[in-house]
């Protein structure tokens, strides 16, 4: 049809202008040159937002069912901190850190936690680490502690502190950070050993934050995949794709051949394609897919038509050509997640809705 190719080329375009829109944030396709993967704790950083990537995406970026996160966006912030300040007769070992919370004008803070970071020492030696936290701000000082353990195999470790950040209004976090660690000894006996490390050599770097985040309601995400409503059997909804066609004589009856039918087409591009392999981490591929054919004449059920497309085919064939007919476009859609690196280099995992088309409809 004529509007076909014109309507295909308008949704190939929003596709890659609503992808650039990303850029306003920044593995397969990660250009490494990025000054966070350079230090040794920046690829630490990485690897933590890659793996927690795997867990919640396969391979192609879907989300994973069920959801694991609560939550649609996570971004890890790095810390800026000055040098590590510790003595050989304090046990204690502090790092001075400050965190930029950016947390854009649609998002909800829903959780916040540390990620503790085993340095390169004892890497795969079992340690346990008592924290202490005092937090700097306009109000004062507030503090707070805790204690995280390291299996031998283990190289980072998870800490809410939600409570402790949730209420707060500034866009910065100061914190001075302390800890002290004790190397586990395997357990030979009923009584496990312990020897404190040495506060002269860091065990823990400086620990990133992530901030979990939702960009539009938690309902409305979580109810994504769910089942769709069933409308009562006497409802005008009931009887939405071609009931006027229904009732119009002879309609269905009326022969309509298509050769090049309206049909879902698969198409795969990588981010490098594109361009955009500086920011995008995962996924390397995508498959976006799209509608192209011709719509027929009778949009019967399958095609999930409104009543409208019926009525706008009836007035280009026979009130006014200039009216085109309907158009084959995506009719439903499913979501993916992407790794991302931003301009500030932190790293965001994001799950956009409506990114892979699923079925086609003519409308």
């Amino acid at each position: 049809m004529k509007a076909t190719g014109h309507c295909i080329s308008i949704h190939i375009l929003t596709l890659i202008v609503f992808l650039k829109c990303l850029t306003v944030s920044a593995g397969e396709g990660l250009d490494r040159r990025s000054a966070e993967a350079q230090s040794p704790a920046g690829e630490q950083r990485l690897q933590f937002m890659l793996s927690l990537y795997r867990r919640c995406a396969d391979r192609t970026g879907r989300p994973r069912q069920p959801r694991r996160l609560g939550s649609n966006t996570v971004r890890l912030v790095r810390p800026s901190s000055s040098p590590p300040v510790s003595t050989p007769a304090d046990p204690w070992h502090t790092h001075s850190v400050d965190y930029e919370l950016k947390i854009l004008p649609k998002e909800k803070l829903l959780k916040v936690a540390f990620v503790h970071l085993r340095a390169p020492s004892l890497r795969h030696q079992p340690i346990s680490c008592d924290i202490a936290v005092t937090s700097r701000g306009p109000a004062g000082e507030t503090s707070w502690g805790g204690r995280v353990v390291f299996r031998a195999e283990e190289q980072w470790t998870e800490m809410d502190i939600t409570p402790h950040v949730l209420e707060r209004t500034a866009d910065r976090l100061s914190l001075a950070i302390q800890y002290r660690c004790v190397q586990e000894s395997p357990q030979s006996s009923r009584r496990r050993r312990t020897r404190e490390l040495s506060s002269e050599r860091a065990q823990l770097r400086e620990p990133a934050l992530l901030l979990y985040l939702d960009d539009k309601g938690k309902t409305d995400w979580q109810n994504l995949h769910g089942p769709e409503p069933v409308s009562p059997p006497h409802s005008r909804k009931a009887r939405q794709v071609g009931s006027i066609g229904s009732d119009i004589p002879n309609y269905l009856q009326k022969n309509s051949v298509v050769r090049n039918q309206c049909k879902l087409h698969p198409y795969r591009v990588t981010f490098r394609d594109l361009g955009w392999e500086h920011w995008i981490i995962a996924p390397y591929k995508y498959n976006p897919h799209y509608c192209k054919g011709d719509c027929p004449r009778i949009l019967h059920y399958g095609y999930n038509s409104p009543n409208h497309a019926i009525v706008q085919n009836f007035i280009n064939e026979l009130a006014n050509n200039d009216v085109p007919p309907p158009a084959c476009v995506p009719y439903k859609y499913k979501p993916i997640s992407v790794l991302m690196m931003e301009k500030n280099g932190s790293i965001v995992y994001k799950e956009y809705e409506d990114m892979i088309a699923e079925s086609c409809t003519c409308r």
